[in-house]
């Protein structure tokens, strides 16, 4: 009923649900819950070859994107205009924000520049007070725009409704806890300030001395891990967490309760990641699709990439994985490397080659550096753990015995797939362990019918014998294939 969850031990659960996400049915639908493919990756424009950094929607609706150290305006038509370049030779994530009039950007240098919204004209901060040395990540509220200070406590703010001249008397600073400050947001009218191990809420005083202060009783008692793990929606905040405790955990603030949302499948996933590499160049960001809100956690490292449904909010249910499968077969994170909403669509930032892409509900390959890559749709089952006894026929557990498998139907959407170039329809492949979840057989394909045969029913029969069986399909249609699940013939045996 809900999404991946692969236990720390396979026998206690062994779910995947790759690129397929779960949708709460209502109580009169056939089931509790459908699930659909996430969306393919459909190239709009391409910059130099080099990740691409930072995508910005404007205030005035306009398109920005940092590509390597280029800075280009998005035009409607979806060419990219050359506007300037920052500091040479990083890879790391970009920030921008507007006040109405300019926008400023930041790449975690001590550099920083502005855009001017009405002519594009691009500019280096130059700064004689100091105040400003650069940031990882900007923001803006009641017309000021702040910044994080690298290396301290500290984020700066410009006066009302401009970008410079600085103020050097213009700051304020973390205080809970001696811990540095790694990032920050506006979300709720209110600055959420996010060291290493600890983070607090400030919010605008009014006072003409200095705009603001630390709410009362607002300590967060959680920092973040990897700083462009943040991101927002709505009064939710979702962040990539550690604290005097440990480290791994994902955290929601919402108004000002933090929540863990991620589950023990998860956390156990990224210890593993953890252990054999790094999670702390982890990036989020959040996007909105027919009625979804995804929180969105990339592991460059861990070469893997986890999806928060927020919309159905239980930890349990709610995660799946999304990946990229290259000419190999193999499974990797997906592509995205940042996202914003760019005329008028869900795009992202591809993490290598430069390209910006649409994210499109109706399209069904992952299409990179030319290449329309097949999405592997990936869905495995709990552990069939009852059927119907062999003498009684009636409903019973299998208590540790052996049960025989008659059929395997799977109640997928079919005949909305194209045929191959040799005229078949693309194949559904059903694969099952019968030694706990810790090795699969080969996969048996069958047909999921050709375009308008909408009445097809994949049925594996007869299937065999195993001892609490977990069955898996797979498929890469192109074409809508939503999934409810599927029925199995169980038959308890009597050893």
């Amino acid at each position: 009923m809900g999404g991946a969850y692969s236990a720390r031990s396979l026998i206690a659960n062994c779910q995947r649900a790759i690129n397929y996400y779960p949708e709460t049915n209502t109580k009169d639908g056939p089931v509790p819950t459908t699930h659909y493919q996430r969306p393919g990756l459909l190239p709009k424009a391409t910059g130099v070859a080099s990740p691409v950094r930072c995508l910005y929607q404007a205030s005035n609706g306009n398109g920005y994107a940092v590509i390597g150290a280029n800075v280009y305006f998005v035009q409607a038509n979806w060419a990219l205009t050359l506007l300037g370049t920052i500091t040479a030779n990083r890879s790391n994530l970009c920030s921008m924000i507007d006040n109405g009039n300019q926008i400023l950007l930041v790449d975690g240098s001590p550099n920083g520049w502005t855009v001017d919204l009405a002519t594009n004209a691009f500019a280096q901060i130059v700064d004689p007070t100091g105040s400003f040395a650069g940031a990882d990540r900007v923001d803006t509220i009641d017309t000021f725009t702040i910044w994080n200070k690298p290396g301290t406590r500290q984020f700066g703010n410009t006066l009302s409704n401009q970008i410079s001249p600085f103020d050097a008397l213009q700051f304020g600073a973390k205080a809970n806890y001696p811990d540095l400050l790694q990032t920050l947001l506006v979300r709720r009218h209110e600055i959420v300030l996010l060291g290493s191990l600890t983070g607090e809420i400030w919010y605008d005083v009014g006072s003409p001395l200095y705009p603001f202060a630390e709410l009362p009783g607002s300590v967060i008692e959680h920092g973040i891990a990897a700083k462009y793990s943040v991101a927002g929606s709505d009064i939710s905040v979702f962040w990539l967490g550690q604290d005097l405790q440990g480290k791994g955990l994902v955290f929601r603030l919402r108004g000002y309760e933090t929540k863990v949302i991620s589950n023990y499948a998860i956390a156990y996933a990224i210890r593993k990641m953890k252990a054999a590499g790094d999670i702390s160049d982890a990036i989020g960001y959040v996007y909105q699709q027919d009625g979804h809100v995804f929180y969105v956690l990339h592991f460059p490292t861990g070469n893997q990439t986890w999806v928060y449904d927020d919309s159905i909010g239980d930890p349990m249910l709610a995660w799946h994985q999304e990946c990229w499968t290259d000419s190999n077969g193999n499974l990797n994170r997906h592509r995205g490397n940042c996202f914003a909403v760019i005329n008028g669509i869900n795009a992202v930032g591809d993490w290598e080659n430069g390209t910006i892409y649409e994210m499109s509900p109706v399209t069904y390959t992952d299409t990179v550096a030319g290449t329309a890559y097949p999405i592997s749709f990936i869905r495995s089952f709990p552990h069939i753990v009852a059927g119907s006894d062999e003498k009684t026929m009636q409903e019973a557990l299998a208590n540790g015995k052996r049960m025989q498998f008659t059929n395997f139907i799977a109640d997928l959407e079919c005949g909305n797939g194209a045929l191959d170039v040799n005229g078949a329809p693309t194949p559904v492949v059903l694969r099952w362990s019968v030694d706990r979840g810790k090795t699969f057989g080969q996969g048996v394909p069958l047909t999921s019918g050709a375009p308008g045969e909408w009445l097809t029913q994949p049925k594996w029969s007869p299937v065999g014998v195993g001892r609490d069986t977990i069955f898996e399909l797979s498929h890469s249609i192109a074409g809508e294939a939503a999934l409810n699940g599927a029925w199995v013939d169980g038959k308890v045996l009597a050893s």
